[in-house]
């Protein structure tokens, strides 16, 4: 069995679309020659993902997140390039290859809106051609693992947007899959149910060795789930690596704050600046990260304390970068 599971080389893909003029005599002239225009959302996007691993895709609105992942699942077809996922061609779909794959795709649910998701998962059941046993005993697992055992008869409609959540996610689970893609996993959740959630996800990576794709806006999603980050910026992928070097990669300054008995700081350092409040406490941006004991009259401070740039922040200065 090979180790790549997921794998992209030189991908490409295009959205076509007509622009529309305002007005009635705009209408009349699309009538006879509409204006066509085409949208570049993946560029040459080249990467691999290991069995087993959890990757976290991240990338502003538009960046074309949605878009690779349709194109993984198979929705959409790719222009060029070369798709490949657990051996099979995604666009092709492959009986073999939907039956190891499950989908948590944004607003797109495989609940009924006025069914019991009871019923949903028994339609799954003969979809996936599930022996019965199999069926209830992987069942049992999953709704206890996600508290939502008594909600199985509830028809959809009177469930919360979290417990909804769930049900999508256990749906997509059923069969056990052995790619897992999950757009917003945590959307709608409380805080304890997310906590549950991170939990689960990590232990079906852990013991079934599921490999879990996801795109998330939640910086408590990838911070608790991602060990590998793939940065999209306008269809392309700008940066590909752990979750820690991608913020040492863009953490530009070292923040200290510094509290002294009222003494003065003496500094001595190139690429270091420093600003004082009125609570004698100093903040230090030093840009080439040298310890701050090499500039700092020690005897005089009080308290020393290294303050990270927040992932938030790093995310914020990728995105907004032109």
């Amino acid at each position: 069995m090979s180790k790549c599971i997921i794998e992209c080389k030189n991908v490409c893909f295009s959205y076509t679309y007509f622009e529309k003029q305002g007005g009635m005599c705009g209408t009349i002239k699309d009538f006879f020659g509409r204006q066509k225009k085409k949208i570049t959302a993946i560029n040459n996007v080249d990467f691999m993902v290991d069995r087993g691993e959890i990757v976290c895709i991240l990338g502003a609105n538009g960046a074309g997140k949605t878009t690779l992942m349709k194109l993984l699942i198979g929705i959409l077809s790719n222009e060029k390039g070369d798709i490949h996922c657990n051996g099979y061609k995604p666009y092709s779909k492959d009986k073999e290859y939907l039956k190891s794959i499950g989908v948590v795709l944004g607003q797109k649910s495989q609940l009924i809106w006025d069914l019991p998701p009871i019923d949903t998962l028994k339609m799954l059941k003969e979809i996936y051609e599930i022996p019965k046993e199999d069926f209830e005993k992987r069942l049992n697992e999953l709704v206890n693992s996600l508290k939502v055992s008594e909600k199985l008869c509830v028809p959809v409609r009177k469930l919360s947007l979290g417990e909804r959540v769930k049900f999508e996610l256990i749906c997509a689970l059923i069969h056990k899959p052995e790619i897992l893609f999950l757009d917003e996993p945590t959307l709608g959740l409380d805080i304890v149910s997310q906590k549950f959630m991170y939990e689960f996800l990590q232990k079906i990576n852990r013991v079934e060795k599921t490999t879990i794709l996801f795109s998330s806006h939640y910086i408590q999603d990838i911070e608790n789930l991602a060990k590998r980050v793939i940065v999209i910026k306008k269809g392309s992928i700008i940066s590909d690596t752990s979750l820690s070097e991608l913020k040492s990669q863009y953490t530009d300054k070292t923040s200290y704050i510094v509290e002294t008995d009222g003494t003065e700081l003496s500094m001595s350092m190139d690429g270091a600046s420093l600003i004082k409040d009125e609570t004698n406490k100093y903040r230090i941006f030093v840009t080439d990260k040298e310890p701050i004991v090499n500039f700092m009259n020690l005897k005089n401070v009080i308290s020393i304390h290294k303050e990270e740039m927040e992932l938030e922040d790093i995310l914020v200065s990728i995105f907004c970068k032109e």
